[in-house]
This record gives structure tokens, sequence and C-alpha cells, in this order.
């Protein structure tokens, strides 16, 4: 069986002679082509109002209409169409002119052979298959682009969507990060305000402490976690003390016998103790540790010498030892700032950091230069108004934090816990300077 290379093409024979337009049908036919035919230059015209076709095969001489004429005029039709044209005649002229005003694809000798009209119209279409394929490409690229474009919209949409619910999950844990943390921190210093409830240990000196660690770490370089321990730890350096005496606790450190003093000095190392199976406090244990070391290195329990006592522990030990020789804690007396500044300067490079010991002294310096504060009741609170001290009820209770921000509410909070103890709270706020 012949090839179908006419499979899905029209072809339309035109010719006066109604036996060779009846050749040419089934000759185009028997390959598989659709076949219009027309027994005139005039009957193809009209055809080609309504019928669309892939090539036109021509007669050149016909009555009223050439064929070089009829091919000129149906490539202002249908200019897409392969133009062949049939002569029998030698007339060279007449078929360049054709050739020329037609653009006649090709043009055949009468008669012809089958196999050669075959494929000189196979030939003429293939440009058309080729710009079927061309055209089918470029509508199925076309499609698949829009496809693409949609899927990629649909992505970045989805993408979007979920950035979004990323960042909400993100802005919800650093806020629960920041609650419980907040918590914990507030957790802390209740303990540290519960364990001043012993006599002998003076109210307030564990959190007056930890603010000058938290003032004073950034400036000979203790930062971030590192800091965080040395606060938590001057909040807990009581902690070691729970199992103590009373006469112990209500007696000046130096005023204890050596042997009474020795084991007094190892609170820290009990303290780490307790905090060593607490992830969180851990670090801080271990600044605790080193309280008592000294820069000489004379110090205990592991006589470490200079910079390698840990960095929190240097500047705890000088907070510390500042707070507590003014709350006579360790002399027999409570010393003045001066005294006690003056003791920091004579131990700078034996028991301090000379360079903890300078730059805490500046500080203390310069906070006696500080935002002035006022002492107020509840009732004369205001919205707006910051603590410039941690508020306690003075029964083992931290109320509010130094730099709380007041709020209404809490003004409301502050007056209703107050009148369930039954005593008025004074609390110290920043002066405003406006």
């Amino acid at each position: 069986m012949a090839d179908a290379i006419g499979a899905g093409f029209s072809v339309l024979a035109v010719d006066d002679e109604p036996n060779i337009v009846s050749a040419l049908r089934r000759t185009l036919r028997s390959r598989g082509f659709t076949v219009h035919t027309a027994l005139g230059g005039a009957e193809g015209l009209q055809l080609l109002e309504s019928q669309s076709v892939d090539v036109i095969i021509s007669d050149m001489r016909m009555p009223e209409m050439t064929g070089a004429q009829f091919l000129q005029a149906a490539r202002a039709k249908l200019p897409e169409a392969v133009r062949i044209l049939l002569t029998g005649y030698a007339d060279i002229t007449s078929t360049i002119e054709a050739v020329n005003h037609g653009e006649i694809f090709r043009y055949l000798s009468k008669p012809w052979e089958d196999e050669v009209l075959l494929s000189v119209v196979n030939d003429g279409l293939e440009r058309k298959r080729l710009a079927r394929e061309r055209d089918q490409l470029l509508a199925l690229t076309k499609e698949q682009n829009a496809q693409l474009q949609r899927h990629a919209e649909e992505l970045e949409l989805k993408v979007q969507e979920r950035t979004q619910d990323l960042q909400k999950a993100s802005d919800e844990i650093k806020v629960a990060h920041g609650r419980i943390s907040a918590d914990f921190q507030g957790t802390v210093k209740v303990l540290s305000t519960i364990l001043e409830q012993r006599p002998g240990l003076t109210g307030g000196v564990s959190r007056r402490v930890a603010e000058k660690v938290k003032n004073l770490g950034p400036r000979v370089g203790l930062c971030n976690e590192e800091l965080q321990d040395t606060i938590y730890a001057a909040l807990l350096e009581d902690l070691g003390k729970l199992t103590f005496s009373e006469q112990w606790l209500t007696t000046p450190l130096h005023a204890l016998n050596t042997r009474d003093r020795d084991e007094f000095m190892k609170h820290p190392l009990h303290a780490d103790g307790y905090l060593m199976s607490l992830q969180s406090l851990r670090g801080a244990g271990r600044v605790l540790r080193s309280l008592y070391e000294r820069w000489d290195g004379k110090g205990m329990p592991a006589h470490l010498k200079g910079d390698a006592i840990p960095l929190g522990a240097r500047v705890l030990r000088a907070a510390s030892e500042y707070e507590r020789l003014r709350a006579g804690s360790i002399e027999t007396r409570a010393f003045t700032h001066q005294d006690a500044c003056n003791w920091l300067k004579n131990g700078s490079e034996t028991r301090f950091d000379p360079k903890v010991s300078a730059a805490f002294v500046a500080l203390l310096n310069e906070e006696a230069n500080t935002v002035p504060t006022r002492t107020l009741p509840v009732s004369g609170l205001k919205p707006g108004m910051v603590l410039a001290q941690d508020l306690t009820a003075g029964i083992g209770v931290l109320l509010l934090s130094k730099d709380h921000l007041l709020e209404e509410a809490m003004i409301r909070r502050l007056d209703a816990f107050q009148r369930r103890i039954g005593k008025d709270l004074q609390v110290i706020v920043y002066r405003s300077t406006t």
C-alpha cells in the first residue's frame, strides 16, 4: 500500500479538461490527500472563497483565465498554499511570467509522471509540515510557559503564606521565650529574696550585687550568656549558706575564727553542688565556685591566678564585696561608699583583677551622679513612671524588678496588694527630667 503522504492535507486541482482533473484527483486521493476540483480559474477562485487548501495545481492554458493569472489571484487569497503549474507548451516566456507573478513553487510539463508529481507536491508540503510542527511547538511551549507561570505564581503565593506562617510562629516563639525567660529571671529573684529572710542575710544585697554585675560586666568584656550566668550567680550567692548556723550568718566574716571562716567560705562550693542538676544554672554554679579565688593566686579552692580565674567570678567578687562591706557582712562595721571604694583600690592586684577594680570604682563614681530618684507611696504613682530599684514587699516577695515601666493596671494591683498585707508600699522611681 502506497504511503499516505497526503494525510491531513487538501489539494485544489484546476483544469478546463475534465479528464485531466479526474486523473489528478485519482492520483492524489491514492496518497491520502483530500482533493477539490474546479473546471477553470473562475470556478477555482470561487471555491477558495469558502475552502482553504494546502496545495493548488493549475493548468497553464485555460479559456478566459490562464493558469498564471489564476495562480496570481489565488496567491492573494491564500498566500500560504503551495502553487504548482502544469503546462503542455514550451512557451518559456509564459512560464517565467507565471513563476514571477504567481510565485509558483514548481512547474511540470504535461503529460506528467505521477511519482514526479507526488514528489513535487510532497516537497512543497514539507515546508508546511515544518511550519505546522513549529506552530504546534510554539503553541505547546506557550501553554507550558503559561502553566509554569501559573505554577510559579501559585508556588510563590504558597511560599509567601508559609513564610508568613513561619514568621508568625517565630514571633510567637520569641514572645513565649521572652515570657519564659522573664519568668525564670523573676523566679531566681524571688528565690534570692526568700534566701535573704534568714537572720544575718541582709535583704536586697543580692539584688544590688546583681545590678552592679549587670552594669559593670559589659565594661570589662563580660557579655551575653556569661554575663547572664554571673547575674544569676549574684542572686544565688547565699544559696550555699542554707545549712549554716544563725551564729555564722549574724557574725561578720572577719570576726569568725579561722576554722569557722574557712568553712564559711566554702558556701560557693555548696551552691555549685545545688545548681549542678539545673542545666540553666550550671554556668552560675561555675562562677560561684571561683568566687573566692584571688588575682594573686592565694585564693580558694583551686588557687587560680590572674586570667585563669573566670571573668564572671572576678566581676562578681568585686561587686559582692562592695555591697557586703556596705551592709556590714564582712567587717565589724558597715563601710561608707568611699571606704568600700578604697577597699577595692587597695585590693587591686591581690584580691581583685586590677582592670575590674578600676572599672568598678569608675562606675560607682558615675552612679553617684546618675538620674535622681524619689520615693513615692502607691497613691502617688502614675502611668509611665519607671522603677529605680526592685520593689519588694518586705516579706520575701519580689513584686517588680528595676526599670519596670508602670501602667495603670499594675498600679491598681499594687494598691490591692498593700491593702491585703496591711502595709503601705514605698516605691522608688526615677525622677522625671522634663
